[in-house]
């Protein structure tokens, strides 16, 4: 029999769940990304929300679970979250983010998550993951830098005369189309292994080139028969 703490715990985390969706699709990873095609007019807010909603959702299943067993299992060492520490952590991560959307200023998901499970595994007892911390702390220095300069180097190629639009959209969509290819997803593979859609489809370097060729031309060809 389900005792009334159970099921007030159940309520309040649905209820924290729910808050925390609303934030990230209010500020954090739902709006950011489209941010700059909503602001020249190339999609509008109710199609950029779709689409968020659409691929947020197709993230979650394919490729959820690494983020999850990271966050859940190896933030703190020796201390297992209980669900009432969970729900408050998630509350605590939404507020924070919640906070970012009326001030106007994108706070990440990732970041209030991850100090908030940190703070909480700490408080119940557990130990510092420090060499984890290093490891998230690396990525979230390097991605600003590192994607500000893949960003840069592409805009500058587009912005040459010498690159007409008819072929920098293909050959971007076929580089984007490659690199999903090779993708290691957590649904593809076997049990709590990740497996990418070139590896699924032949095994061996060989087929893997192969398949990734197969996606670039597709993406190429689909791009240059629609411009």
């Amino acid at each position: 029999m389900v005792t009334t703490a159970t099921l007030v715990t159940l309520v309040v985390a649905a209820l924290a769940s729910l808050f925390m969706a609303w934030s990230i699709g209010a500020g954090s990873s739902g709006s950011t990304p489209f941010a700059p095609a909503v602001g020249a007019n190339a999609i509008s807010v109710m199609r950029a929300g779709f689409v968020v909603g659409v691929l947020g959702l197709s993230g979650a299943v394919l490729q959820g679970a690494n983020v999850t067993e990271a966050v859940g299992t190896e933030l703190v060492v020796g201390s297992v979250l209980t669900a009432t520490a969970s729900t408050v952590a998630l509350i605590v991560a939404a507020a924070l983010v919640a906070i970012g959307v009326f001030a106007g200023y994108p706070i990440a998901t990732a970041f209030t998550v991850t100090g908030a499970v940190v703070g909480a595994g700490l408080a119940m007892g557990g130990g510092p993951a420090w060499a984890k911390y290093y490891e998230i702390v690396a990525v979230w220095t390097l991605t600003p830098f590192v994607g500000g300069g893949i960003a840069y180097g592409t805009a500058k190629l587009l912005r040459r005369e010498s690159v007409p639009d008819g072929v920098a959209t293909p050959l971007l969509a076929g580089l984007v189309g490659a690199i999903l290819a090779n993708v290691e997803f957590v649904l593809l593979g076997p049990p709590d292994v990740a497996q990418s859609l070139a590896g699924t489809v032949t095994a061996g370097t060989p087929g893997r080139i192969a398949v990734t060729a197969w996606t670039l031309s597709l993406a190429l060809g689909v791009i240059t028969y629609f411009l």
